[in-house]
């Protein structure tokens, strides 16, 4: 499995052998500074992390990774404090032999510096390796002074890595390019346990000076750094269990692990990427995500991500009351297509926060937001764009039960504030009453992709119309039928429900999305009408996505035939329907 940690600022990403991936500071998800992080022991022989049985566990707010072989065990501990932009390896050696073990422990770098990679400079300062690139500083410690060192460049005769295999580092203390490469040796004679910090700091446009200062610092007072992690994840955490449903209970560990890696991808600035995904690259704010991901977590009492989410959004909505498709975390837009459910999506989150919290004060500071998006939305009722899935132009179901939750929720704020509310806003509201049938096929006996032009294949998306949305009644015959043939539609080998049966996407397989999907809606369904054969269906298809969960990681897809993670893994969206299925208010989302 892989990984991620972080505290809203520096995330990091740490890979199947306990290697730190990759680093994305100083925003969750940008910039991206490849880091290479790896550790190896050097007895007879180098043996680097891959060499040892591995295992890993998120424990809080830690990753745990365990590493075994050639009579040793060895522990890690990666954890980002809530108080600092540092990464911190606890490192716990213990002896499994009967014999004493003698052995160098090497610690790696490639860190490869911004977006794209720069020249760098990487020194040894007084037992730290210091790099700096662009406006960032790197700085890795231990609270163990080492006993060699090296700097040089991956693919040259000096080359860090070239020396660990051979087992004896040349002592370069500076190296420069864009590829430099570095690192630290204790020398461990190990009886019975050992115990290594590891401590990488990173800073943004500061000097040597203050980074080194406060690193020693940290040295001095790492107890109560993990301390007030601990509160603060405590504290953050503690009304968890009081919102999961009852029935759900005994998921409790699985749901706590699937909020913090939200946490995790909600950066301090406000904007929540979909995923700390490179390939495929969704390291971005889209509206719609960020809703999502905002909602369940409100559905815990957790609603400090939520309150900087719409704070962000207000800052980059548009003149007109629209968003972009999505945004860079610091607020500069790239994917320009119009996707009108993004601004349905994030009244929506809105309202949900409204329900939840009452608080007035909030709302009215985002009235204005509320007021050009509901304009926006009744001005956009049956108007062709793209479809949430980024591939289509027409009229989309999707889109409209989304129009139509945007401008119910922007009323229900409205009049929640007692402000006037705008009459074609309510008009916007009958005319989607009125009209929602053109999506309705006789032939086909349920309701269509698109209009205008019309896409008549299965997709999941259709089931919007219902839920969340409520457009359409969700105990509507024709919407029970839609839903029974979105079922049938998909016969992948692993089981799931895809997106829609001729998706191409990574080959085309089953997502978490769109099974738990289904799964909300036949749960919804089995509420409605207290029918047990669909709240059956509905376990079944949660229950399957379980078996893809990665220590509260869900990915965005399953191999058809493999049954494995594909693409971006985890992907806040999977993650947030799961957390709003086991939730015990999972009916305030409804319009």
């Amino acid at each position: 499995m892989s990984g991620i940690i972080g505290n809203n600022g520096l995330l990091a990403k740490i890979g199947d052998y306990g290697e730190i991936e990759c680093l994305f500071y100083p925003n969750v998800g940008y910039e991206a500074h490849f880091c290479d992080g790896l550790f190896a022991i050097y007895d007879d022989k180098v043996r680097w992390c891959w060499d040892f049985k591995v295992s890993q566990k998120l424990e809080n707010f830690y990753l745990k990774t365990i590493f075994k072989g050639r009579g040793l065990e060895i522990v890690v501990k990666d954890y980002i404090p809530i108080s600092h932009d540092i990464l911190i390896r606890d490192i716990q050696f213990r002896n499994l032999s009967n014999d004493k073990k003698i052995f160098k422990f090497f610690v790696y770098e490639n860190l490869r510096v911004g977006e794209p990679p720069v020249e760098n400079v990487v020194k040894y300062i007084d037992g730290n390796i210091v790099k700096r690139g662009k406006d960032y500083l790197f700085v890795i410690s231990s609270n163990k002074k080492p006993k060699s060192y090296q700097c040089g460049h991956r693919y040259d005769k000096d080359s860090a890595y070239t020396d660990i295999e051979n087992g004896i580092l040349k002592e370069n203390d500076e190296s420069r390019g864009i590829l430099t490469d570095s690192s630290l040796c204790w020398d461990i004679d190990l009886v019975n346990k050992y115990s290594l910090k590891i401590f990488i700091l990173t800073h943004y446009k500061s000097n040597l000076d203050i980074a080194l200062e406060q690193i020693n610092v940290i040295k001095n007072q790492i107890s109560s750094v993990k301390d007030l992690t601990m509160r603060y994840y405590s504290r953050v955490l503690e009304d968890v269990i009081n919102n999961i449903d009852k029935n759900y209970l005994k998921y409790k560990d699985l749901i706590i692990k699937s909020i913090i890696n939200l946490i995790f991808l909600s950066d301090r600035n406000g904007g929540i990427i979909a995923s700390p995904s490179l390939h495929p690259d969704y390291r971005y704010v889209w509206g719609r995500d960020g809703a999502y991901i905002a909602i369940a977590l409100m559905l815990y009492n957790i609603k400090f991500p939520a309150e900087r989410f719409f704070k962000f959004m207000e800052k980059v909505q548009n003149p007109n009351g629209s968003w972009l498709q999505n945004y860079f975390v610091n607020g500069s837009p790239r994917l320009t297509g119009e996707q009108i459910d993004q601004a349905g999506s994030v009244i929506w989150a809105l309202n949900v926060y409204n329900r939840l919290y009452s608080n007035l004060d909030f709302l009215e500071r985002y009235w204005n937001m509320v007021e050009k998006a509901g304009n926006y939305l009744a001005n956009s009722i049956f108007k062709p764009c793209f479809d949430l899935w980024e591939e289509k132009f027409a009229i989309f179901a999707y889109t409209t039960g989304a129009i139509y939750a945007g401008l119910k929720s922007a009323i229900e704020i409205g009049k929640e504030l007692n402000k006037e509310i705008n009459e074609e806003w309510f008009k916007g509201i009958k005319k989607l009453k009125d009209n929602v049938n053109k999506f309705y096929s006789k032939e086909k006996k349920r309701f269509l992709k698109s209009i205008n032009p019309t896409f008549e294949e299965i997709d999941i998306s259709i089931l919007s119309l219902s839920y969340p949305f409520n457009l359409i009644d969700v105990n509507d015959e024709r919407m029970i039928k839609t839903a029974e043939a979105i079922e049938k539609a998909f016969n992948y080998k692993v089981g799931g429900i895809g997106r829609y049966p001729e998706d191409s996407y990574f080959g085309g397989n089953p997502w978490i999305i769109t099974t738990l999907w289904l799964a909300l809606y036949y749960k919804r369904l089995s509420e409605v009408l207290n029918i047990k054969e669909y709240n059956d269906k509905a376990e079944r298809l949660y229950r399957w996505t379980l078996n893809y969960c990665i220590e509260g990681q869900f990915p965005e897809q399953v191999h058809k035939d493999l049954g494995v993670p594909v693409s971006a893994l985890p992907l806040g969206w999977s993650n947030a329907m799961f957390l709003i299925y086991t939730s015990k208010n999972r009916s305030i989302i409804i319009p």
